[in-house]
């Protein structure tokens, strides 16, 4: 009897441990989020995409209850931003934002030492802004089809820009050049939109393909042209500029790459964190005074939030394969 009472006692010591063992993690899984996140931003203060980020961010803090504070880590193409996020704990309360430009590292850079399908964790996408079609008022054309046949009549004369080999503009470009046959020479700018949107005012560069939003000052005030948007429906920032599935060009149709902004945490996060985080940024974006702060700086509402994990994840193994089929076709040397 008494080896009985005191197995028995063993038992259930072994199984108060036990409980009192789980406990605190079913209260962390319960409890998250119970603190303030950090959102790493691969842009420095003041970027339209900085401004994007920490809009998205107040949103977000009003969905989770928790602060959240905006740490700005630009640099080396998003990869500063990236090793700051993967040298957090993979607890859920670092936040990494990315744009689509860090998948053309994975296959344009020979030293990388980033995997973007398994070395970061794809919560949701916030937002897809469309790219357009932009042109010097120097160039005697007003269309799509006008550009493409006086390019032809000058192959090799007119210039286009861009941030630098590899970049959206880049190859975005070369898809063009691939679909029309024909020649327009490449001119990297690596000071970004400011020193291109000068050389396309007086000139210096004909062709500028970019994200919509940010030119349309520019195309409003008269000093560039807007040809079109490289998207199947045209752009809220630019609703009387074609879209290009209407210019009549087949050749043209579902070429282009969709510019995209993202958020990511740090492999070996809990997925059950994860898809409340993903709840959460959707939540956010879907959010009424969110959204009109958004559209303000021309990003479509349709285009905002409303991603799963997985959904998110596809998106970005989508865009792996459209960058190796221009790198390969259009054969860009890796840097």
């Amino acid at each position: 009897m008494g080896r009985r009472a005191s197995g028995l006692h063993q038992t259930v010591a072994a199984l108060t441990l036990i409980t009192l063992l789980s406990a605190p993690t079913v209260r962390a899984q319960e409890d998250f989020p119970s603190k303030r996140f950090e959102l790493i931003i691969p842009y420095g203060a003041g970027a339209a995409t900085d401004a994007f980020a920490r809009i998205v961010a107040e949103g977000l803090g009003r969905q989770t209850g928790q602060p959240i504070i905006a740490i700005n880590r630009p640099g080396a193409n998003q990869m500063i931003a990236v090793r700051a996020a993967l040298a957090a704990p993979a607890d859920g309360y670092t936040v990494l934002m990315l744009a689509s430009g860090v998948v053309i590292e994975q296959v344009l850079k020979k030293d990388v030492n980033f995997d973007v399908r398994k070395d970061v964790v794809p919560i949701a996408r916030a937002a897809q802004a469309p790219l357009g079609l932009f042109v010097s008022n120097s160039l005697p054309v007003s269309s799509v089809k006008e550009l493409i046949d006086y390019v032809k009549k000058n192959p090799g004369k007119i210039n286009y820009a861009s941030a630098g080999v590899g970049s959206i503009a880049h190859l975005t470009t070369e898809r063009f050049k691939l679909a029309t046959g024909t020649d327009l020479v490449h001119v990297p700018y690596p000071g970004g939109t400011g020193p291109i949107s000068i050389a396309m005012i007086t000139g210096d560069v004909g062709v500028f393909i970019n994200e919509m939003g940010s030119m349309r000052a520019l195309a409003a005030d008269g000093k560039i042209k807007a040809l079109a948007a490289l998207a199947n429906t045209r752009s809220l920032a630019f609703p009387d500029v074609p879209a290009i599935s209407e210019v009549g060009i087949p050749e043209l149709q579902d070429i282009f790459f969709p510019f995209f902004f993202g958020f990511f945490v740090a492999p070996g996060t809990d997925p059950t964190k994860v898809e409340k985080l993903a709840t959460a940024v959707n939540a956010a974006l879907a959010d009424p005074a969110t959204r009109e702060r958004l559209v303000t700086l021309g990003y479509d509402p349709a285009l905002l939030g409303g991603t799963k994990p997985s959904d998110f994840r596809k998106i970005v193994n989508e865009e792996l394969a459209r960058v190796e089929t221009v790198v390969r076709d259009a054969r860009i040397p890796a840097q």
